[in-house]
């Protein structure tokens, strides 16, 4: 999976020039906290609803109402954006493991996709990891999701495919995760039955510590 295939293209953009007044309309008309700042054809900053509240002029100036609007309406988008240069992009190619990483350890909602030049290519949102994330994980209708224990270390994993093979259940998703606080090493299978107790039965008695769950 790449962020090619998942990404936003229909980016609204804004250019460094905007007022930052028409910026924060655009949001507002499209629904999103965060504009691209485009010039001629490349990326050169990021503006966010977040920069354009900290822009504002406080309400604790000595300025009247229409002085503090006669300001906001002057200031123009390239003067609060995030610079391009301190931007965390991706390139199409990415791959969603590693975006999702990248966006975790910058405690950001959203990557900008680029390619050579710096010309954006679109968007990749926390939204768009979590969408990823429902379609890899399920739940799906007429499923349900087989939690093994480390009991499974140390067993070729063809054993648990000929298990389930044997009672003609289709495979959603398998994989491992680490159980939180902890450094176990868990299994998780998604099945395609509403009946799992009989390939339940089969994998206790090879001795592996298994749960159902919808």
């Amino acid at each position: 999976m790449y962020v090619k295939d998942y990404m936003v293209t229909n980016v609204i953009t804004v250019t460094s020039d905007t007022l930052v007044t028409d910026a924060q309309d655009l949001m507002k008309k499209h629904d999103v906290r965060r504009l691209p700042v485009v010039d001629n054809g490349r990326l050169t900053g990021l503006v966010t609803m977040p920069d354009i509240k900290e822009a504002a002029p406080s309400s604790a100036t000595s300025l009247s109402i229409w002085e503090l609007h006669y300001l906001l309406a002057k200031l123009k988008v390239g003067e609060i954006m995030t610079k391009a240069s301190k931007l965390i992009t991706v390139s199409p190619d990415t791959t969603i493991e590693n975006a999702a990483r990248l966006a975790r350890q910058h405690k950001i909602g959203s990557l900008l996709v680029v390619e050579s030049k710096d010309h954006l290519l679109g968007l990749l949102t926390d939204t768009d990891i979590f969408d990823i994330l429902i379609d890899i994980l399920g739940p799906y209708e007429n499923t349900v999701r087989l939690h093994f224990y480390e009991s499974f270390k140390g067993k070729p994993l063809g054993e648990i495919t000929n298990v389930i093979n044997k009672h003609r259940m289709v495979i959603h998703s398998m994989f491992v995760v680490t159980s939180p606080g902890s450094k176990r090493k868990d299994l998780i299978v998604r099945l395609g039955t509403t009946d799992a107790g009989p390939v339940i039965k089969d994998f206790r008695d090879k001795g592996y510590t298994v749960e159902q769950s919808a």
